[in-house]
């Protein structure tokens, strides 16, 4: 804890001096500007001004591969990547023969490229450019992935071929996901970050609960492509799909438009919708059923949007 007492400035204002090791971190001199924000009735926090020459600090983790699971690799590649590591070195005795796998896991990143690569180590680096990135744009990247990917699945009941589009395109709104969730949460730890990108709290909090919803849509979508295959029942299973698509559809224009009517609309229709998704087989019941909870967790969202 740092004290310092207030001095007299003038009639109406009281200055404080601020600490020289805090100025050497941030590079401030005479003539620069900080900001003042209270945070609450009792609380004044002050913040350097960001300048255009300061570069985000450089994150760097080593991940060990031996004796694991490819499953414990990729989450553990995920998570490196969600917390803004700008340089993953993956290493090993038992690298050789899990190098392709890892190479694939690596690709599902945006941004993030193989740098060098030996017999015991491979290294990944970020690219990624902040400032060439729109999360609206994203966001509306994920919508129309996962409404083609709605569409194709419909269509797969009549045409199994099709369901090998769905997966490609889920592949797609993976990436979309990964490289949303690690923007938004360093955001959310990092101011310079969140001014960059103009982003409160609450409208991270709120990005980052659509995403998620939107991610897990597409897997219901991917996941229905392998049990429509075994549907007896095609025209009821299309006819649900269907009422289930205009609901997403609904909700997103709800959530782009900000129109709580309709997405009041949409919430009011769920009870019919799961009625009628329940009298389907046990399995594609629950993908159905769980795909109407996510439209109307974005319907809800929509609505409490202040």
């Amino acid at each position: 804890m740092i004290i310092r007492r207030l001095v007299k400035a003038g009639q109406a204002s009281h200055t404080i001096s601020l600490p020289k090791e805090w100025l050497d971190k941030h590079n401030l001199k005479k003539g620069d500007l900080v900001y003042l924000f209270e945070k609450s009735d009792k609380e004044l926090m002050i913040t350097p001004e960001n300048k255009p020459e300061e570069q985000l600090p450089a994150k760097e983790i080593i991940i060990p591969v031996d004796n694991k699971e490819f499953s414990t690799i990729q989450r553990e590649i995920t998570s490196a990547y969600i917390n803004n590591y700008n340089t993953i070195t993956l290493s090993g005795d038992q690298l050789t023969e899990k190098a392709k796998d890892i190479r694939k896991m690596l690709h599902d990143f945006v941004a993030l490229e193989v740098a060098d690569h030996t017999a015991k180590s491979i290294v990944a680096k970020d690219l990624l450019n902040l400032k060439e990135l729109s999360i609206d744009k994203t966001i509306r990247r994920m919508d129309m992935l996962v409404r083609s990917m709605i569409q194709d699945s419909i269509a797969a009941i009549d045409k199994e071929e099709l369901g090998q589009s769905v997966i490609v395109r889920d592949y797609e709104v993976n990436r979309a996901y990964f490289l949303l969730m690690r923007l938004l949460k360093s955001a959310f730890s990092n101011k310079q970050i969140a001014e960059l990108f103009q982003l409160t709290n609450d409208k991270v909090l709120s990005y980052y609960y659509l995403t998620i919803n939107l991610e897990n849509f597409a897997d219901g979508a991917k996941q229905l492509v392998e049990y429509i295959s075994k549907e007896k029942k095609k025209e009821k299973v299309k006819s649900v799909f269907q009422k289930v698509e205009k609901s997403y559809l609904d909700v997103m224009k709800a959530y782009f438009t900000k129109d709580k009517k309709l997405a009041d609309n949409v919430a009011l229709q769920r009870e019919g919708v799961l009625k009628e998704a329940s009298e389907l087989p046990a399995g594609t019941a629950e993908i159905f059923k769980t795909m109407v909870t996510l439209t109307n967790n974005v319907a809800r969202l929509v609505m409490d949007e202040a």
